[in-house]
C-alpha cells in the first residue's frame, strides 16, 4: 500500500483505538497483581538503574545549565493571566491554624523570640544611657568617672542580664501566643493577604537562575530525587493497589480521559502511518 492509501486507514485505527480504550474498565487495563509485581520487577532491576543514572545525571546538569543562565525575570517566563493566577494564589494562601500554632510553639521559635526581645531590652537600655545619667549626677570626674561608669555597667549587665533572661524564659510563650493571634486575627488577614501578593511579585520579578539554591544545594536535591526515584515505595504500596481496584477498579478509563480532539489524533494517526508504511509492519504481510 501507498502512503495515500494508508492515512485514512491509520486515521480510522486511532479513532478506534481510542474508543475501545474509553471502553475498557481500569482493572481490566491495569491488573492488581499485575501491577504489584511489575513494581516490584523495576525497582529489583539493578542493571536499569545502573544504565540510567548516568542519563539522570546528564539530564540534570544540562536543565541546570540552562536555568542558571537564563537571566529573564520569571515573570516574562509566564503569560499575562498565568501570571496574575499565580499572585492570586498567593494572596489567596490562608494560614492553617493547627499547623501554624505547632510551627511558632516549637522551641526553636520561642528562642528566637527570646533572643530578639533580650537583646532588644537591652539595646534600649544602652539608649537611653541610665547609668551615664545616674555617674553624671556624682562628683567624680575623668578617669575615676570612667572607672565608675564600668563598674556600673558590668554589675548591671550580671545583675540585669539574669533577670531579663529569667523573665523571657516564662515571657516568650506568651510572647508566642501574641504573635499566633495576631497572624490569625481577621483584622490583620488583608494586610498578611497584600504582604504575599508583594512576595509574589517580587520573586517574579526576580531572574530565573536567582531562584536557583548553590550548586552543593541542587546536588543534594538531584541525590535526593534519585534516592526517592530509585528506593521509593509507599509503607501499604499493596494494601493501596488493592483499595484503589476495590474503589475505582470497575471504573472506566474514558471516565478518568477526555476524548481526543481531531489536532491530537493528527500526530498519532502520522506516527501510525510511519509505522504502517515500514518494514517492521511490512513483515506482518497483512498492510
Amino acid at each position: 500500500m501507498t502512503t495515500d492509501e494508508i492515512t485514512p486507514r491509520a486515521a480510522s485505527m486511532v479513532e478506534s483505538l481510542e474508543g475501545w480504550l474509553a471502553a475498557q474498565t481500569l482493572g481490566d487495563l491495569f491488573p492488581k497483581e499485575d501491577l504489584k509485581r511489575s513494581l516490584d520487577e523495576w525497582r529489583a532491576d539493578d542493571a536499569y538503574w545502573e544504565a540510567l543514572r548516568p542519563r539522570f545525571d546528564e539530564a540534570w546538569a544540562r536543565s541546570e545549565a540552562r536555568l542558571r543562565k537564563d537571566s529573564r525575570p520569571v515573570e516574562e517566563v509566564l503569560s499575562e493571566q498565568a501570571r496574575q493566577r499565580l499572585l492570586d494564589g498567593f494572596e489567596s494562601i490562608e494560614p492553617d491554624p493547627d499547623a501554624l500554632r505547632t510551627f511558632l510553639r516549637s522551641p526553636a521559635i520561642e528562642k528566637m523570640l527570646g533572643e530578639i526581645l533580650y537583646t532588644g531590652i537591652f539595646e534600649f537600655i544602652k539608649k537611653v544611657d541610665l547609668i551615664g545619667a545616674v555617674v553624671n549626677r556624682l562628683p567624680v570626674i575623668g578617669g575615676i568617672r570612667r572607672k565608675v561608669m564600668g563598674v556600673f555597667k558590668d554589675e548591671i549587665d550580671n545583675r540585669l542580664g539574669g533577670q531579663i533572661e529569667g523573665f523571657l524564659g516564662g515571657f516568650s510563650g506568651l510572647a508566642v501566643e501574641r504573635m499566633i493571634q495576631f497572624v490569625l486575627s481577621e483584622e490583620n488577614q488583608e494586610g498578611f493577604r497584600k504582604a504575599r501578593r508583594r512576595l509574589g511579585e517580587h520573586l517574579l520579578e526576580r531572574p530565573v537562575s536567582s531562584l536557583l539554591p548553590d550548586a552543593k544545594a541542587v546536588g543534594r536535591l538531584r541525590d535526593a530525587i534519585w534516592s526517592a526515584l530509585r528506593n521509593g515505595s509507599l509503607a501499604n504500596e499493596k494494601e493501596l493497589i488493592d483499595l484503589l481496584n476495590r474503589e475505582h477498579g470497575a471504573d472506566r478509563l474514558g471516565d478518568w480521559t477526555w476524548k481526543l480532539s481531531e489536532n491530537a489524533r493528527k500526530p498519532l494517526g502520522r506516527s501510525l502511518t510511519r509505522f504502517l508504511a515500514s518494514d517492521a509492519a511490512q513483515s506482518w504481510g497483512r498492510v
